[in-house]
């Protein structure tokens, strides 16, 4: 996620900093620079520029292990913070045998987006991936969704929407895609718990964006309120230490809401000396902690 600094109201731009970061850990800066490969295939599933999906594929026939990916950035359309922002991230993983399922989603802060167009995008964006991964080598019985921060929320949500209250506006017609369990990188999976902190760290009016409003705004847009399906069979929250933007406290409040779960499926794995662009950054130790992770569940 990233800090809101400044919004000029003539040109319609953001300008963006990040929290203080910790000695040695990766900045926003250094991360947005990153090459970007170019994904093996881009699949459209709606007009919007954002309503994308990049494909990266390891060599090779197949089938094909995948990791279904959703990007943070606060849920808003910062530059830079599209699906882009993750294909470093996505071709490394490909590289070492593991498809990436890399998708957009109009988000709160563009037209068509927010409650309920975003969480739409993300359940339409998943199940895309029933009718176009085979063709693409990908093994539709090996996968896992994945997300950083504000994706890491979207990813835990679309594991946990077949539990979606009657009468959401949330729900669609159809199966969702089964997965194998979520790996939350940074991710915020009790809306409500965090709600005080979007404010400072996203800017004033997203949670509105997000949710439903009403009396219960948090019943078909907070993965703490769903709970996690049977099907689902391991969730992983991993955490920087010294991440300032989504604090340790965010996978904390998640696992303690679902403390209730016969099986203690929430697992936490908090990495020393890193930071919150450090688990999204080929190279560092954080990152190689993630992809382990995600190797473990699709094996």
């Amino acid at each position: 996620m990233y800090f809101l600094l400044k919004k000029f109201s003539t040109l319609s731009a953001l300008v963006l900093c990040t929290l203080m970061p910790t000695a040695g850990a990766v900045e926003l800066k250094d991360f947005l620079a990153l090459p970007r490969p170019t994904p093996a295939h881009e699949i459209r599933y709606g007009a919007a520029q954002s309503q994308g999906i990049d494909v990266f594929l390891p060599a090779g026939k197949g089938p094909h292990p995948v990791a279904i990916l959703i990007h943070g950035g606060c849920w808003s359309d910062f530059p830079g913070a599209g699906r882009e922002q993750l294909r470093p991230l996505a071709a490394d993983w490909a590289r070492r045998g593991i498809a990436v399922w890399s998708m957009g989603y109009r988000r709160a802060t563009e037209a068509g987006g927010g409650y309920p167009n975003l969480y739409r995008d993300v359940a339409a964006a998943v199940d895309r991936l029933r009718s176009d991964g085979p063709a693409l080598g990908i093994a539709m019985d090996r996968s896992v969704l994945t997300g950083h921060s504000a994706g890491g929320h979207l990813a835990l949500w679309a594991a946990s929407r077949t539990r979606l209250p009657t009468g959401s506006p949330l729900q669609q017609s159809g199966e969702p895609l089964p997965v194998r369990g979520v790996v939350a990188m940074a991710g915020v999976g009790d809306l409500a718990a965090f709600a005080p902190r979007l404010p400072g760290s996203c800017g004033r009016g997203i949670l509105e964006r997000l949710s439903g409003g009403g009396s219960d705004a948090y019943a078909d847009v907070s993965p703490a309120r769903l709970g996690l399906p049977e099907i689902v069979r391991s969730v992983l929250m991993v955490s920087a230490v010294d991440d300032q933007i989504v604090p340790l406290r965010a996978a904390r409040d998640y696992r303690n809401a679902l403390a209730a779960d016969p099986a203690s499926r929430v697992r936490l794995r908090d990495v020393a000396g890193a930071g919150h662009f450090d688990l999204v950054t080929p190279g560092t130790p954080a990152f190689e902690v993630v992809f382990e992770e995600v190797q473990r569940l699709l094996n």
